[in-house]
């Protein structure tokens, strides 16, 4: 049994033609192309069916089929494999507009699994209503492209984390990019954010163990490079934050593609 039919779906607020602009998916395609009332049609359409994942709940399930995406509206989740030794690794951190199902649902069975950090709205999109969405209108296609550059951009970031920045390089790198990528949804004010990980979770993305990430932590806020209250991150000092994790935001930015009728 997969994990959509296990966990327990609570119905919400499809959104309508007038709304559809504010979906932080519509919100984040538009960034790349601009997109016409036909697509946005399309789009409100395809986000017909809305359900609630409560906190913990897995989304998907490692080794189980998926033949489904999950487009995120609000809420965090996780993308992580787990090892036989109980070990996690977390390849991504799952945030409002992005979509939960690249690339489980592209392969016979789920290559990761995705569990909720809190509780989340999502809309479920069968694969085949996607392809079809994506065969009839072109520029939805072509941005959603760009979704699956910018994950395998992120990929290959946290794989030079793990193997070739030393542990305080890459808790800045993450920082960082935790900022930016919440910035570009409107989650961020220009120096402060919300980090959804605890610090065992954050170990969990760049390799290091919850203790270890704890005194990283201290150091960056001694040196005032960091400032934390909670689970609230300011940044204080970002140039010399960017130079500590060799941080370049290139690999997140989106590059403006053809608009309506060029």
């Amino acid at each position: 049994m997969g994990a959509s039919s296990r966990r327990r779906l609570i119905a919400v607020e499809k959104p309508g033609a007038s709304s559809i602009r504010a979906h932080p998916l519509v919100t984040r395609l538009d960034h790349s192309v601009a997109l016409d009332e036909e697509d946005l049609t399309a789009l409100a359409r395809l986000l017909e069916r809305g359900t609630v994942v409560r906190k913990a709940e897995d989304i998907i399930v490692e080794g189980y089929k998926d033949r489904a995406l999950h487009i995120v509206e609000r809420g965090f989740a996780i993308r992580y494999k787990l090892l036989h030794s109980g070990k996690r690794q977390i390849v991504n951190v799952v945030m409002p507009g992005d979509i939960i199902g690249f690339p489980a649902c592209f392969y016979e069975h789920a290559v990761f699994s995705v569990t909720a950090l809190g509780d989340m709205s999502l809309h479920y999109v069968p694969l085949d209503a996607f392809a079809d969405l994506c065969l009839a209108r072109a520029r939805v296609a072509t941005a959603m492209v760009w979704f699956a550059a910018r994950e395998a951009a992120i990929y290959a970031e946290h794989i030079v984390d793990a193997g070739r920045r030393e542990p305080r390089e890459r808790l800045a790198h993450f920082l960082l990019e935790m900022l930016t990528r919440l910035q570009a949804i409107g989650d961020a004010s220009e120096d402060t954010f919300f980090m959804p990980l605890s610090q065992e979770g954050i170990g969990d993305v760049v390799g290091l163990s919850g203790p270890h990430v704890n005194r990283m932590l201290a150091e960056l806020k001694a040196e005032r490079l960091i400032a934390m209250n909670g689970h609230e991150v300011t940044i204080r000092d970002r140039a010399a934050l960017q130079a500590l994790g060799e941080f370049r935001s290139a690999y997140l930015a989106r590059m403006p593609l053809r608009q309506p009728g060029s």
